[in-house]
């Protein structure tokens, strides 16, 4: 593996370039950037540069990275790609669409996103026509700038990809095999796919992973801080050295949308040295 990164959501009250300082000084390797404008938190955090950005600030973030040490490992840019509102639909589509050629300016190499929630009363094979459609646009797209459209399956209520069994429909659909995968272990947990064997079943689609930790079902679940949660994350980051997995390892917290303490630096340390620790025994 490449090293530890970090889901830059967490350090949204910091700039960008305190929350590349932050994490060089914590002994993280790398950081994926959120552009993302409606995360499901209250309040939702700010995103820490978006596809407007100009040439030269475009540069001067990656050059800022590159001074501290610190690769950008992804960009992270969820939207709903299957709104029932063809405008809204559109809309979001094309916010990917600026995340990949922001990634490809800034040669970052992976962008991160997902399908989608079902709003809208529907057809489940309506909402999968457009899912289809837009990620096969999007994937031609990210193949023609050099960059790859990571996937991740979500739990929350409606959405469209949110286990094993639809992720693997959507990787089969032809004119998708460009696509990769972030795997995000607590998603799989909420929805009754067992972690491990999510992981192998994806092989080397996957390229990149997120660290948060789950308890609970999709009717009633909690992303606890790490190692307070039910997975079994000795076994699977073990099972991934293995298997010579080969891209970051990105501390993700969203446990704060259940009580836990927001506070970013703790979080960092505690998340390194989780990981750390499990690493240090393989």
């Amino acid at each position: 593996m490449k090293g530890l990164s970090c889901n830059s959501g967490l350090l949204h009250t910091y700039t960008v370039e305190e929350s590349i300082d932050i994490l060089a000084k914590q002994g993280y390797q790398a950081i994926d950037i959120s552009l993302e404008l409606a995360p499901p938190f209250i309040p939702p955090p700010k995103p820490h540069m978006d596809s407007g950005a100009d040439a030269a600030r475009r540069q001067a973030v990656r050059n800022y990275a590159r001074s501290a040490g610190i690769a950008i490992g992804a960009l992270n840019a969820h939207t709903n790609v299957i709104h029932g509102e063809p405008a809204v639909r559109r809309q979001n589509t094309e916010f990917i669409r600026g995340a990949l050629q922001l990634a490809s300016d800034m040669e970052v190499p992976y962008v991160i996103s997902g399908c989608g929630v079902k709003l809208f009363y529907g057809w489940e094979s309506t909402y999968w026509e457009w899912c289809l459609e837009a990620m096969q646009d999007l994937a031609a797209e990210a193949d023609r700038l050099g960059v790859m459209l990571l996937i991740e399956a979500a739990s929350p209520y409606g959405s469209l990809v949110h286990n094993l069994p639809r992720l693997q429909r959507l990787l089969a659909t032809p004119g998708l095999e460009g696509l990769g995968v972030i795997f995000d272990p607590a998603h799989y947990h909420v929805r009754g796919d067992h972690v491990l064997e999510a992981y192998q079943a994806l092989g080397d689609r996957v390229k990149h992973m997120h660290a948060k930790d789950a308890r609970g079902d999709n009717e009633n679940f909690g992303f606890p801080p790490l190692g307070e949660g039910e997975i079994d994350f000795t076994g699977l980051i073990s099972a991934m050295v293995r298997s010579g997995f080969s891209g970051y390892i990105s501390i993700e917290y969203e446990a704060m949308a259940w009580g836990y303490p927001d506070n970013p630096l703790q979080v960092l340390e505690d998340g390194k040295a989780f990981v750390d620790a499990i690493l240090d025994a393989v």
